[in-house]
C-alpha cells in the first residue's frame, strides 16, 4: 500500500453519496457497545458522545446495536430498537448528529445463539441447535413462526428509526448476527427452505432488508453490515463466499453500501483484535466485496492512521474507512486533518482496555489516552479553563500520569515543569512497549511528551527530586507522580542457583545469564508476564509460565488477547503451567504446590526466574512533601498501581485541580 502525501487526505473528505443521502466526509463512526443506556433507550450521554464525533468531522456515525425482537438481550444495557419508547432517545441523538452536519443510523440487530439467556429467562434463537462456543448454550432451533416474528422486528424496529429522525439503517450480518448465523454452513445446518444450499441459506437475511427497505421507503439509507471472513475454512464463509453473498444482495437493489469486518463464533478476537493485528489487517476483504459490487464499501480493521485510511481509497479497496477506536480516541481527527495537524492526533494504542465493554462488571466505554469519552457530557471533561491565578507547579516523574497532570496543567495557564529521574519519559509505559506485540503504547508517551513539549513546559531528565529540592525551588504546588516500585526481596539469588529479576529488568535487557530455562512466576495474569515469557523466547530462552490461575492469562480476556496469546505461546514452544502456586527457589529447582490438591511441585534444572507481580506505590516523596506541608498531590502507581488508563485520568485529574 503506497504511502499517500499529505494533498491525498483530500480523498477522506470528499462527499459520500449513499442512496439518496450524502455523508459530508468518508470517516465512519461504526456501531459498537457504549453501555451508556438508560432503560434500554439512547440518553443524553449518548448524545454528547456522538455530537462530539460528528463535530470533529466524521461523515457518518452508526448507533450502538438496537435488537429488534424480545428474544434478543444480548447483555443488560442494551438498546431496544423494537420498544416505541426508543423513538425520543433516536431523536435526541439524531439531532447531535445533524447539527454537525453528519448522518445517523440505526444498527439493526439480532444476536441469535451469540446473546445471552441469563437476562431474557429465555431460549436463544438461532437456525440449527449448535452451541455456542463461549456459553456452550444450546440454542432453540427457529420455527417458521419464529423467522417470521423476527423478519417483522426487523421492519418494526426500523419504522421507529425513522420515527426517531434518523437518516436509516445498518442491518447487522456481522459477526454476532443471526442473519450471518443462516448465511453461514457453519450454524445453518436446516434441512428446510432456510437451509442447504446458497440461495436458501440467503432467504432469512433477503426478507429481512426487503422488509425493511418496504418499512422505510426509498428515501431512507439501507445498509448492510457484512462478515466477509468467518475464519473457519472447515465449514463457514471464506472471503469468496463472501464476495457472492455481497453480489447477490446488492443485485437486489435495495441496499446502499456494504461494511465489511470479520470474525465469527469461533473468532471473535478477529473482529476487534487489540495489539497484536497489523493495522488495516482486514482491508483486503473490503476490497475484494468492492470488485463484486457496486454500492460504497466500507473498510474497517484497526484502521487507526489518517494516512492508511487515505491510501485504502486511493488504492480503491474501499469507499469510506471506519475508524471507530481511532475516532474514540480522538474525536477531532478529520478536521485535525482536515487543517494540516494530523501530527497533533491523539493516538489509538489499539489495547482495547476501556473500549471493549462486553465484561459481566457492566462497565461504561472510555479510553485509555482520552480520559473524556464516553464522558462527554459532564463537567469535569469539558476543556480546560484558565485558572484565576497562575501557580509555578512542579510535576515529579515523566510517566503518562506526570505527562498528563503537566499538559492540562500548562493549558490552564500554570507554570509547569517536569521532572523525570530516569533519562528518558514514558516510565512503565516506556519499558512495557519493549515487549513483542506492543510496541504501540509507546505512542501514548510520545504524543504526551510532544504536548508538553509543544506547550513550552522543560522537562528535565535525570533528576531525582527530594523533599530538600522542592524546599529550594519553593513551588506553588507539586503532583507527584513517580510511579509503583517492585518489590525485589525475592529476586536475590542464592548462590549456584538461578538468576532472578523481575519484569522490568528483563525489558530493560538486566538478564545476564546465558539462554537456558526460564520460569516466569505470574502473579497478575495479565500482558506483562505474556510480554516477559515473549522477549525470553525470542532471544533463545526455553520458557514457562507458572500461574496460580485457572488458566495462565486469564485477564487477557477482556482485551479480546487470550486467544492469539496462546496461539503466539504454542508457536514459540512457552509452556503454561497454570494451577501452581510457588513456595521458593531451592538450589535450580522451583519448588510449590499444585493449588487444588496440595501435592508438592517441582521444576527442576532452572537458569532463570522472573516474578512478574504487583508492584507497591512509590509514596515516600508524597508523604514527605505532604507532613512538610506542602500543597501536593499524587497520581497513578504511587496511588496504586494499576492500569495506564487510571494513571492518565489521575494526571488529568490532577492538572486539573492543582
Amino acid at each position: 500500500m503506497a504511502e499517500p502525501q499529505p494533498t491525498d487526505y483530500q480523498a477522506l473528505f470528499e462527499p459520500l453519496p449513499l442512496g439518496s443521502k450524502t455523508a459530508p466526509s468518508r470517516f465512519v463512526f461504526a456501531a459498537h457497545q457504549t453501555n451508556f443506556a438508560t432503560h434500554h433507550r439512547f440518553e443524553r450521554r449518548h448524545a454528547a458522545y456522538y455530537g462530539a464525533r460528528a463535530a470533529g468531522g466524521v461523515g457518518l456515525i452508526v448507533l450502538e446495536g438496537s435488537v429488534i425482537h424480545p428474544s434478543d438481550w444480548p447483555y443488560e444495557y442494551v438498546i431496544r430498537g423494537y420498544d416505541a419508547q426508543v423513538v425520543d432517545g433516536y431523536r435526541l441523538v439524531a439531532d447531535a448528529v445533524h447539527r454537525q452536519g453528519g448522518l445517523a443510523l440505526a444498527h439493526l440487530t439480532h444476536s441469535g445463539m451469540q446473546g445471552s439467556s441469563h437476562y431474557s429467562q429465555l431460549p436463544l434463537w438461532a437456525p440449527s441447535p449448535v452451541p455456542e462456543v463461549s456459553s456452550r448454550e444450546m440454542p432453540q432451533e427457529m420455527e417458521a413462526a419464529d423467522i417470521e416474528a423476527v423478519v417483522e422486528g426487523f421492519a418494526q424496529s426500523a419504522r421507529y428509526a425513522m420515527d426517531g429522525d434518523l437518516d436509516g439503517v445498518e442491518i447487522n450480518a456481522g459477526q454476532n448476527s443471526l442473519i450471518r448465523q443462516f448465511l453461514s454452513p457453519l450454524t445453518n445446518q436446516r434441512g428446510d427452505d432456510h437451509g442447504g444450499d446458497l440461495d436458501n441459506r440467503l432467504r432469512f437475511g433477503r426478507a429481512v432488508i426487503g422488509a425493511v427497505r418496504e418499512a422505510v421507503g426509498r428515501e431512507a439509507v439501507v445498509g448492510l453490515r457484512l462478515a466477509g471472513d468467518e475464519h473457519a475454512p472447515w465449514a463457514g464463509l471464506k472471503p469468496e463466499d463472501a464476495a457472492d453473498i455481497a453480489r447477490l444482495l446488492a443485485g437486489d437493489g435495495l441496499i446502499d453500501f456494504i461494511s465489511v469486518t470479520s470474525g465469527s463464533i469461533y473468532s471473535s478476537h478477529q473482529t476487534r483484535p487489540g495489539l497484536y493485528a497489523q493495522p488495516g489487517f482486514a482491508v483486503p476483504l473490503a476490497g475484494l466485496i468492492k470488485q463484486a459490487v457496486t454500492v460504497p464499501v466500507f473498510a474497517q480493521g484497526s484502521i487507526v492512521d489518517p494516512a492508511m485510511a487515505a491510501a485504502i481509497l486511493a488504492d480503491g479497496q474501499a469507499d469510506a474507512v471506519e475508524m471507530t477506536r481511532a475516532l474514540i480516541a480522538d474525536p477531532a481527527l478529520p478536521q485535525k486533518v482536515r487543517n494540516g495537524a494530523a501530527e497533533s492526533m491523539r493516538p489509538c494504542t489499539l489495547c482495547n482496555q476501556l473500549c471493549v465493554v462486553a465484561q459481566v462488571q457492566n462497565p461504561r466505554l472510555s479510553c485509555v489516552n482520552n480520559p473524556a469519552a464516553g464522558h462527554e457530557w459532564l463537567p469535569e471533561f469539558a476543556p480546560p479553563t484558565r485558572a484565576p491565578m497562575r501557580h509555578r507547579v512542579m510535576v515529579v516523574g515523566a510517566g503518562p500520569a506526570g505527562l498528563e497532570a503537566a499538559r492540562v496543567a500548562a493549558e490552564r495557564g500554570h507554570d509547569v515543569t517536569v521532572y523525570e529521574r530516569e533519562r528518558c519519559t514514558g516510565g512503565a509505559v516506556r519499558l512495557a512497549a519493549s515487549a513483542p506485540q506492543r510496541e504501540r503504547l509507546a505512542l501514548t508517551a510520545d504524543w504526551l511528551e510532544t504536548q508538553v513539549r509543544y506547550l513550552q513546559v522543560p522537562i528535565r531528565t535525570g533528576v531525582e527530586v527530594t523533599p530538600e529540592m522542592v524546599q529550594a525551588e519553593a513551588p506553588d504546588a507539586v503532583i507527584v507522580a513517580v510511579g509503583g516500585q517492585v518489590d525485589r526481596s525475592f529476586a536475590a539469588a542464592a548462590n549456584g542457583g538461578p538468576q532472578r529479576v523481575d519484569a522490568r529488568q528483563v525489558l530493560r535487557g538486566d538478564v545476564t545469564a546465558t539462554p537456558g530455562k526460564a520460569i516466569v512466576l505470574d502473579g497478575i495474569g495479565d500482558q506483562i508476564a505474556m510480554g516477559v515469557a515473549e522477549w525470553l523466547s525470542d532471544r533463545g530462552w526455553q520458557v514457562e509460565v507458572v500461574s496460580a490461575d485457572m488458566f495462565v492469562g486469564q485477564r487477557l480476556t477482556a482485551t479480546m488477547e487470550l486467544t492469539p496469546w496462546n496461539q503466539r505461546a504454542s508457536a514459540k514452544g512457552i509452556a503454561l503451567r497454570p494451577q501452581i502456586e510457588v513456595d521458593r527457589v531451592t538450589g535450580r529447582t522451583v519448588v510449590g504446590v499444585d493449588v487444588f490438591d496440595r501435592k508438592p511441585v517441582e521444576i527442576g534444572e532452572v537458569d532463570l526466574v522472573v516474578t512478574a507481580d504487583h508492584e507497591r506505590p512509590d509514596e515516600g516523596l508524597y508523604f514527605a512533601l505532604k507532613e512538610a506541608g506542602r500543597r501536593v498531590f499524587r497520581a497513578g502507581d504511587c496511588v496504586a498501581p494499576r492500569s495506564m488508563s487510571q494513571a492518565i485520568l489521575e494526571g488529568y485529574r490532577a492538572g486539573r485541580e492543582v
